[in-house]
């Protein structure tokens, strides 16, 4: 079986594992999915960088890792925004969003010539981790678009081509789009 098939397949596995026991249960089950999703998605990164031993990636998905937490933290401590559920007031930007965009679009930017047909799968489990986030009241709308945008600009900057298209963000008038990219 091909790499990619069993790449796809395990970010299948982990997204349908993280989200299925939420669907059946209520606000823990919410965060349990999303904590599985913001650590599975950058272990996922990680264990694409390790198969392909690239050294060099890895350093850049060590900063761009590193890099959105550190960011994630400061804001939180320097906002003081409360959570939905009133447990403190950390909730801007949600660093669970912030991380699964930091890794996606590690993954997308890096790897995204072999991986591109499940480009889409992986943002959309990095978008199910916000949602996963604001179901188990933890975090308002805003703050898993800021932590979305925080991981995929992070990584963005960060991270480095290796071959290759990539997925952007396009400003427009009514909003924001995306485009893919890729040179031939």
């Amino acid at each position: 079986m091909k790499p990619q098939i069993l790449f796809f397949l395990f970010a299948f596995m982990l997204t349908m594992g993280a989200i299925q026991p939420a669907w059946a249960g209520g606000t823990n089950s919410w965060n349990s999915a999303s904590d599985l999703l913001a650590v599975g998605l950058p272990a996922l990164a990680a264990g694409m960088t390790w198969k392909q031993e690239d050294s060099e990636g890895a350093q850049q998905l060590a900063y761009s890792l590193g890099l959105t937490f550190v960011a994630a933290s400061v804001l939180k401590n320097s906002i003081h925004a409360a959570r939905p559920d009133g447990s403190d007031n950390k909730s801007f930007p949600s660093g669970h969003t912030a991380l699964a965009f930091a890794g996606v679009r590690y993954i997308d930017k890096r790897y995204g010539a072999e991986l591109s047909p499940f480009t889409p799968w992986l943002y959309a489990a990095a978008g199910l981790t916000g949602i996963a986030r604001v179901q188990a009241n933890m975090h308002h709308w805003q703050d898993v678009f800021a932590g979305g945008a925080l991981g995929y600009v992070t990584a963005s900057y960060l991270a480095e081509p290796l071959k290759g298209g990539q997925l952007s963000l396009l400003r427009t008038p009514g909003g924001f789009g995306m485009g893919w990219q890729r040179t031939f």
